[in-house]
């Protein structure tokens, strides 16, 4: 066999046993998720077959020494196939051949990068979907694409968790077409928290995922403005029957959703330049936002409000706890006094509980810190923990104003995450060493599992594993998220590394045997993995099957140094299948894979 490795490219060389026919083939994508192969043999093709990942494929002469199959593209990897021709005489041709996408629009590594920030990580059919439509029309493409869901609770179901809506998350991540969608949608769950420690039914958390998911894409005052109606919102930050002050009784409105929607929804605790820096005072002191006085008055325009009424029945000034619509005003328990709150702005006495909140909620819309603030807490949880300021000022600008002037557009500021300069420079170089991010434990298991294509039941115990990572997926320990934002690891000398506040010594070796459970097959039946275009590759040689895992797994940034090592590990494995397993199992567990750049 000869074989030539190459080290910035891949020398295709056929792998054919002496004495048989040579063997030219090459692959090309077609419509949907077919592969078309194309084999030219040096002798007539009758009677000649083709395989691929242990199946034999229905071919179709195309001249009297050529013939063409079909193949699915579950049985590529990375780009990258074994084609295997078998001859009447009983010889066989191998050749390890690149899928190559006519037309397209961008390169394997550049969709692979582009998808670990808009998607669950990339899967063998979002790779190619990207590179045919490119990233503009494939974002065009999530806009409109079918939305994921979540199982239906009856209305007086008290009893269901929460773990029916975990495995939806996971079967949904690791299938759902809505992939930008889920990656939105959970990146503001992350800014607008709801955790399971205070609304631990399914009942209660179902709807505020629905809307989450709902209003990914739409304007960010329709979401400020739905979430603090939102009855699980209003159950988990007290704004539900929160009522005015009554001197008689010695009671106060409830200060906890007029302090967080400032704090960690909308505008934070310090004034913000556009991009995202600090403003500071002439002592060199950040500049408060606001102060207690302003958190009072915004909590006595978040009285009167109570659950939706149960249907059939009329709303009464104390609805019982009820989940699905809007929270409805008993304006006999609303504060109509006027109210001073950010900057000077006042409201004036005497307006109704719906007309206060929508003028607060407008006032704190139009706040100049609401731009980079967003802006910057959605790069984080796509891109990179470090953005510089110019890529935040240039995503606030969107924000405050897109393409027709209008301010909070989130499919523009989206778009304009994922398509800024900043985003996609690694896609052809090699990134600055503090930019990208580690991936939280919900992203490393969806993402290891998409890029293997596995096929994962609905009925999963993935949940379990990222709680054993650190992260019990909707139970957040605090309004704060399951990490802070903020976090700044002291081994990052300065730098922000969020997800790295989850990640303890025990969180790690959970992740390694998660990936070993997934490559080993220890994981769960309701989690399926096919190895076997990797097999191949290790039977044709151990190079190519680097190089897919490569391509598949790291996007092409696997260090010459890293590939030595694992070739030498698979030195003393003389089993092709061990050989995948083993060599997967090495990229999946390791920091090169689990830190996002």
């Amino acid at each position: 066999m000869k074989v030539l490795l190459g080290t910035l490219a891949l020398a295709f060389v056929s792998a054919a046993i002496a004495g048989n026919p040579a063997l030219r083939a090459a692959a090309s994508a077609g419509p949907g998720e077919r592969v078309f192969v194309h084999v030219q043999t040096d002798g007539a093709a009758a009677g000649v077959t083709i395989w691929s990942a242990g199946r034999q494929l229905e071919t179709f002469a195309a001249g009297p020494d050529r013939l063409v199959a079909e193949m699915p593209l579950k049985a590529t990897f990375g780009g990258l196939a074994v084609i295997e021709v078998r001859h009447p005489a009983g010889g066989t041709s191998k050749q390890v051949v690149e899928v190559q996408v006519p037309g397209a629009a961008v390169s394997w590594r550049a969709a692979s990068r582009f998808l670990e920030q808009a998607a669950w990580g990339p899967s063998p059919e979002s790779v190619m979907r990207v590179r045919q439509l490119g990233f503009e029309r494939w974002i065009e493409e999530q806009f409109d694409a079918p939305m994921s869901d979540y199982p239906p609770v009856p209305e007086d179901d008290n009893a269901q968790s929460l773990t029916p809506l975990q495995r939806r998350f996971f079967y949904n991540a690791v299938h759902g077409q809505d992939q930008l969608r889920q990656r939105v949608a959970f990146a503001l769950h992350q800014i607008w928290v709801v955790s399971g420690l205070k609304t631990n039914q399914a009942r209660m958390m179902t709807p505020y995922l629905q809307l989450l998911h709902r209003l990914a894409f739409d304007n960010y005052f329709t979401l400020m403005k739905e979430m603090t109606l939102n009855p699980t919102m209003g159950r988990y930050l007290d704004m539900v029957n929160n009522t005015k002050a009554d001197p008689r009784r010695g009671t106060s409105p409830n200060e906890n959703y007029a302090r967080e929607i400032m704090q960690l929804f909308t505008i934070g605790t310090v004034r913000l330049n556009p991009d995202g820096t600090p403003q500071r005072d002439a002592e060199g002191m950040p500049i408060p936002t606001y102060s207690q006085r302003t958190i009072e008055n915004l909590a006595r325009v978040f009285t009167g409000w109570t659950y939706p009424p149960m249907p059939g029945r009329p709303s009464t000034a104390s609805n019982p706890a009820y989940y699905n619509g809007r929270m409805v005003p008993v304006e006999a328990n609303h504060d109509t006094g006027a109210k001073e709150l950010l900057d000077g702005y006042v409201i004036p006495a005497g307006q109704t509980a719906e007309k206060d909140l929508d003028d607060a909620l407008r006032h704190l819309f139009g706040h100049p810190n609401v731009g980079p603030f967003v802006a910057q807490r959605l790069i984080r949880a796509l891109v990179t923990s470090n953005p510089s300021p110019a890529y935040v000022a240039r995503v606030a600008a969107v924000f405050d104003r897109n393409s027709r002037g209008v301010r909070g557009d989130l499919k523009a500021v989206v778009r304009a995450i994922l398509l800024d300069p900043e985003a996609r420079r690694g896609d052809n170089q090699p990134n600055p060493a503090e930019f990208g991010h580690l991936r939280e434990p919900v992203l490393f298991i969806a993402a290891l599992l998409r890029a293997l294509g596995a096929s994962v039941a609905e009925y999963n115990p993935l949940a379990s594993w990222a709680s054993s990572m650190g992260q019990n997926l909707f139970f957040a320990p605090s309004v704060f998220n399951y990490y802070s934002l903020l976090h700044q690891p002291q081994e990052l000398d300065g730098l922000y590394g969020p997800e790295f506040e989850i990640l303890t010594p025990s969180a790690a070796l959970v992740r390694a045997n998660f990936a070993d459970a997934v490559v080993f097959s220890r994981l769960s039946p309701a989690v399926n993995v096919d190895l076997t275009p990797l097999i191949e590759m290790a039977a044709v040689h151990k190079w190519y099957l680097t190089e897919a895992l490569n391509r598949a797994l790291l996007g092409g940034r696997m260090s010459e140094a890293m590939r030595d090592r694992i070739l030498i590990a698979l030195d003393s494995i003389a089993d092709p299948g061990l050989q995948a397993q083993t060599a997967t199992y090495l990229v999946a567990s390791s920091a090169r894979y689990q830190v996002q750049d």
